[in-house]
Order: structure tokens, then C-alpha cells, then sequence
């Protein structure tokens, strides 16, 4: 299956509401995606998220890695230009 391109704006929009629906992430308030120099063959891009102090870091570390897998077999980090 192809990967769709997608811009580092969109990605991280995403992936802010689809952690954000996990229970005990909804203190998650941004997510940042961070472009990796050297890429295993295409995933060139990884999660970095800012919560409150009233998050679960438990779950929230769940979300993003379960999020960032999903992602990742879904789409390409578009090229910035």
C-alpha cells in the first residue's frame, strides 16, 4: 500500500487528536514532529508531546508510540520546501 504525503502541519494535527482520544491523554496539549537526518527507508519522522502535569505519563507514552506506529504505516513526511 502506498503512503500518502503529508505536510508537518497536517501530521501533527493529526496526531494531537488521535492521542488525545485515548483514555488518560486528554492532557496532551501539542504535539511536534521532529525530522529525523537519516531515515530507515522512509519513516523520517518522530513524536515529540507536551502534557500537563495531570497526565497518565503511562498512557500518554502508550498513545504516542500506538499513534506514531499507525502514522507511520499511513504516511510520508512531506518534503519541506
Amino acid at each position: 500500500m502506498a503512503k500518502a504525503l503529508i505536510s508537518k502541519a497536517d501530521l501533527e494535527r493529526i496526531a494531537l487528536q488521535d492521542i488525545r482520544t485515548f483514555p488518560g491523554s486528554e492532557h496532551v496539549v501539542s504535539v511536534e514532529v521532529e525530522c529525523e537526518t537519516s531515515p530507515p527507508r522512509g519513516i523520517n519522522w518522530r513524536l515529540y508531546v507536551i502534557a500537563n502535569d495531570e497526565g497518565d505519563l503511562d498512557r500518554i507514552q502508550y498513545a504516542v508510540k500506538f499513534t506514531s506506529d499507525r502514522l507511520k504505516r499511513r504516511h510520508e513526511l512531506r518534503p519541506a520546501s
